[in-house]
């Protein structure tokens, strides 16, 4: 090889050395690109504002009062509006990583057992989500309050009033379960579910008020939009 076709020859490799260095560039950022995706997706799942989700349970009325005996059968239909993005990776270690979002709720219930027959109404609160990366199942909690609305009858057992005081009604609840994303827009969410219904005294000295208290397991199934 002559001096000239060296020269030629080092002159191309130095023009040719940058082009190759950012493609080299361009392929890492292709590929941190495609990491950071791919745990974004394993962690939030779908960028979405609002999730929409129908379902049904049992609730049964052995717990804290003395109505015993009441046995409820839940069907909801709830619009759940995404108010943050996940956060707290770094607090304490991360095990309240997650996001928030509140619940508008609408519910029928049928009473199995009981002195009424039906209670309907609404319910609005907040939920919180317990997200990990790369989990299909996402742990949960949230809280709720509403009004709502029955068919008291007034019943009396002896001297004893064992039915609701009146037909319009305060309740509350709670509950903590788990999600299952079956893929980015559907899912499943099991619940364990506590309510309190109440008239909160307003048909006292009239009639009592008569709270229910009721728990039990809710499934229901949602779309994320």
């Amino acid at each position: 090889m002559n001096s000239k076709s060296a020269l030629l020859i080092a002159v191309v490799f130095a023009a040719a050395l940058p082009i190759l260095r950012a493609d080299d560039t361009l392929t890492s950022k292709r590929k941190f690109h495609a990491s950071t995706m791919s745990i974004k997706r394993a962690s939030t799942i779908k960028d979405y504002d609002w999730s929409l989700e129908g379902g049904s349970g049992i609730l049964l009325g052995d717990v804290r009062t003395d109505l015993k005996g009441y046995t409820m059968v839940p069907a909801q239909l709830a619009g759940s509006l995404k108010i943050d993005d996940v956060s707290l990776d770094d607090f304490a270690g991360g095990i309240f990583r997650g996001y928030t979002e509140f619940v508008f709720r609408a519910y029928g219930m049928a009473v199995l057992h009981g002195y009424e027959s039906r209670f309907v109404g609404m319910q609005y609160g907040p939920r919180y989500n317990f997200v990990q990366p790369g989990w299909k199942f996402v742990p949960f909690i949230d809280g709720r309050v509403g009004f709502g609305f029955n068919d008291s009858q007034g019943i009396t057992e002896g001297t004893k009033q064992v039915g609701q005081g009146q037909d319009f009604s305060f309740n509350f609840g709670i509950a903590a379960g788990t999600r299952y994303d079956i893929n980015d827009s559907w899912f499943l969410r099991l619940a364990a579910t506590y309510e309190h219904f109440s008239n909160a005294g307003l048909s006292e000295p009239a009639r009592k008020n008569r709270a229910i208290d009721v728990a039990g397991p809710e499934l229901t199934i949602g779309y994320r939009f």
